[in-house]
């Protein structure tokens, strides 16, 4: 299960990690405007009224597999213009034993029916217990729809970059059992089944929270693996996998720490390497990168043992602390090139590599006269983003409208998103919105 459930909260770590070790609760300032009222006739059965209003709860845990992030927003839709009351952050890590079961069955492990039905089970345990304690800690016990991205496992890309499936576990129906509330999950998949990627799926969340700034400026989200969305006079221009972020940079981390350490924290091996120029130049010859977008990647082809094998070639061998700084650049060099590519006039982070200081430095170095925000200086919480991006595409699902976005993952036709899970009573969806949001407006959210 979870480490920390049902323990005191403590503060957030501010490394590229984004844990502590326990359970983290992060809640927006305290203020005394309310600007969001809702009306609930119980903890599980849900008044809509115009404009359409829920309090909604969005779960990520992501390619880093560092453990499970719960946000939870008041988001109300009234004509063109979401506005997200943003209630907070609850982060549990996982249990260390079941963290270490989860990477060995990522690729390339291989693990079988038996130990993924198990994972499965168990997952959905754990994310329901983080539900259950966002519910309790930031939504003052009324929920009233859950959003579950769930683990990926699989994400099944072939020789030509086309996605042709994609595997997240952890067992919703557990969730609405505990929760007793409908839940979203599977998102992904219906994007696939439209001919899409299927990720980067939080380009519709990028798109609203950027409409207002002036272009092109991309939303980036640092996190095993980093992606980008590109947005300009409202619209996604183009999206995708960028390539790898923690997915190579913590098992450099591990490996300099001799397995003492999950991640760089605070940048601090990278920082204290030399890059190694030969190993950089084959990590960069990687075909990946040269496929067109859309294009999506994970843990498939960026693994420990990619970074093992791409390190035995090089002569002199690179030290450690090298291979750490090596692979930071490499990020960075990825962002550059497209900063580059794109026009960009802004880059926005988000995602646990946000907080490390030495990818951000050598970044700003790397775009001189581009400034480099983070999600935080719009509003949003830069290791909240995710989670609440997911909410964000269930409330659009719950109100019959699309949360894919073709520009972003090359789908023939924008989809809604996700399969529902019935909570303790019959469901019942409000009627369809005429009309889907163009501005996202984050405010501060109600009692």
């Amino acid at each position: 299960m979870l480490a920390g459930a049902g323990q005191p909260m403590t503060g957030v770590c501010c490394c590229d990690c984004g844990f502590a070790g326990t359970a983290a609760l992060l809640r927006p300032a305290p203020v005394d405007l309310a600007m969001l009222l809702f009306f609930v006739a119980s903890p599980r059965i849900v008044a809509y009224s115009q404009p359409r209003r829920a309090r909604v709860l969005g779960c990520m845990s992501g390619t880093s597999v560092d453990g499970i992030d719960v946000a939870c927003a008041d988001l109300e839709l009234d004509g063109d213009q979401l506005t997200c009351g943003y209630r907070g952050l609850l982060s549990l890590p996982f249990d260390p034993a079941l963290r270490k079961r989860i990477l060995a069955a990522l690729p390339p492990g291989r693990p079988g029916a038996g130990q993924l039905c198990r994972l499965h089970a168990e997952l959905g345990r754990g994310y329901a217990d983080a539900f259950v304690a966002a519910n309790r800690e930031l939504a003052a016990g009324r929920a009233e729809l859950a959003v579950l991205h769930g683990q990926t496992f699989f994400h099944w890309v072939d020789q030509a970059g086309r996605a042709l499936g994609t595997l997240q576990l952890g067992n919703a129906s557990e969730v609405a059992e505990r929760l007793g509330v409908p839940v979203i999950s599977d998102l992904r998949s219906r994007d696939l089944a439209a001919g899409g990627q299927g990720a980067p799926l939080v380009s519709m969340f990028d798109k609203l929270l950027l409409a207002a700034r002036p272009g092109p400026v991309a939303a980036v989200n640092l996190g095993g693996i980093a992606n980008l969305t590109v947005v300009s006079d409202g619209q996604v221009q183009t999206a995708y996998d960028l390539g790898p972020a923690g997915a190579l940079m913590d098992p450099a981390a591990m490996l300099a720490a001799g397995g003492a350490m999950a991640c760089d924290e605070g940048g601090a091996i990278a920082a204290s390497g030399q890059v190694s120029e030969p190993l950089l130049a084959a990590l960069l010859a990687e075909p990946y990168y040269r496929l067109r977008p859309p294009r999506s990647t994970g843990r498939e082809l960026f693994n420990a043992g990619y970074l093992r094998a791409a390190v035995a070639g090089i002569r002199p061998a690179p030290t450690p602390a090298d291979v750490a700084a090596t692979v930071t650049r490499l990020l960075v060099d990825l962002l550059a090139r497209a900063t580059a590519e794109h026009g960009l006039r802004e880059l926005v982070l988000s995602g646990g590599g946000s907080r490390n200081p030495t990818t951000v430095r050598w970044l700003r170095a790397a775009v001189p006269g581009v400034p480099v925000l983070s999600t935080d200086d719009l509003g949003v919480p830069a290791q909240a983003k995710e989670a609440l991006a997911f909410a964000v595409l269930g409330f659009l699902s719950w109100h019959g409208l699309p949360g894919s976005v073709p520009a972003a993952t090359g789908a023939r036709h924008r989809a809604i998103l996700g399969s529902i899970q019935p909570g303790s009573q019959p469901l019942e969806l409000p009627p369809p919105a005429g009309s889907a949001p163009r501005l996202l407006r984050m405010a501060v959210a109600g009692p």
